[in-house]
């Protein structure tokens, strides 16, 4: 096609690509999508910080992280031998017959099923819930207890599941312990809404009494007392670390188990491990004259903490890391609020 001289330079100009990006109505369209591009770019968020046992990656490896790895893996491991799988899940027959270990290992196995992996899945969410709240130390002996507990119960006390045949109480997975932690969640803040603004507290009892409904019309008395069992542990457990204040505080607490009581910040200080900073050598009475002094800037706010209430936030933080947030009494959590304002306002 034929264009007349005076339209042919202007096209030119256009898709040219030179050294220097042109300027007004000669600027290239590449040029312009290759500028734009990045403000576009898709990017996956940061991963949420955790207090992780250890990291892989970005990832903090919690307690809870860990149970629902190793269940994914289980999945896999059934796929490669089933008997391996079974070996861990839960029997009392077989725990009569000496294989104890049953007792504590049966959360860790799961086969491949599309609502085991939901399970998973509910358990990951409720249980970071639940650890972020405990502290990684209380909240894997929460574990233990709702894990042992219920198991060793129902085996000592010889209950069977009825019905047509009656049959021994068997359990794997992570099922049990999602509904623990789903309860514990839904009384802690009942009111927290979920799909269609639905309560927690609402889609708490509606899960656990279709399990309940479901174990009495199968006549499975042994596993409805190991569901029952498993949740008024994992309450109990919750309890004992100050959480459930509201919803049961008629349970009574039990001072080895809920953790070291409130106590002033200089004495909590003193009890973290930290090492002490080598002195310098130096001569007595030295003169300061020498040493070089901090600049002071516009940039320095009065309005931030001082170093004493810096200390002091470090202290709040690590009763958070070792207790959980329940570990803090009122006052202490309304004095790391204002900490953390200033901190961020400065």
């Amino acid at each position: 096609m034929f264009l007349p001289p005076p339209l042919v330079q202007p096209l030119q100009n256009r898709c040219s690509h030179q050294e220097s990006y042109p300027v007004g109505p000669e600027v290239c369209d590449t040029d312009i999508v290759e500028r734009m591009s990045g403000r576009y770019a898709f990017s996956m968020p940061d991963p949420r910080q955790r207090d992780g046992w250890f990291k892989v990656g970005n990832i903090d490896v919690t307690t809870t992280a860990l149970l629902v790895g190793v269940g994914l893996i289980s999945m896999f491991l059934y796929a490669l031998s089933p008997d391996l799988v079974f070996k861990a899940a839960f029997n009392t027959q077989l725990v009569r017959d000496g294989e104890i270990w049953r007792l504590a290992t049966w959360p860790l196995v799961g086969v491949p099923d599309f609502f085991v992996l939901i399970g998973l899945a509910v358990f990951w969410f409720f249980g970071h819930n639940v650890e972020e709240k405990l502290g990684r130390v209380p909240y894997t002996w929460l574990i233990v207890a709702m894990t042992i507990l219920p198991a060793v119960v129902v085996t000592l006390a010889g209950l069977r599941n009825e019905g047509f045949n009656q049959w021994e109480v068997s359990t794997a997975g992570l099922h049990l312990l999602s509904l623990g932690m789903l309860v514990i969640f839904a009384l802690e803040t009942p009111n927290a809404p979920f799909f269609f603004s639905i309560p927690a507290w609402v889609i708490a009892a509606a899960i656990v009494g279709i399990n309940v409904l479901s174990d009495l019309g199968a006549r499975a008395w042994g596993s409805l007392w190991m569901l029952l069992l498993a949740i008024a542990v994992g309450c109990i457990g919750a309890r004992q670390r100050g959480l459930l204040s509201d919803s049961l505080g008629f349970v009574p607490t039990i001072s080895r188990l809920s953790g070291p009581t409130p106590s002033p910040y200089g004495h909590m200080a003193s009890s973290t491990k930290k090492s002490k900073r080598p002195k310098r050598p130096g001569r007595k009475g030295a003169s300061t004259s020498n040493r070089p002094t901090v600049v002071a800037g516009p940039w320095q706010s009065s309005n931030g903490p001082t170093p004493l209430e810096q200390a002091e936030l470090d202290v709040l933080l690590d009763r958070i890391s070792e207790g959980g947030l329940a570990s803090l009494s009122k006052s202490e959590r309304a004095r790391l609020e204002e900490l953390s304002r200033r901190l961020r306002d400065n």
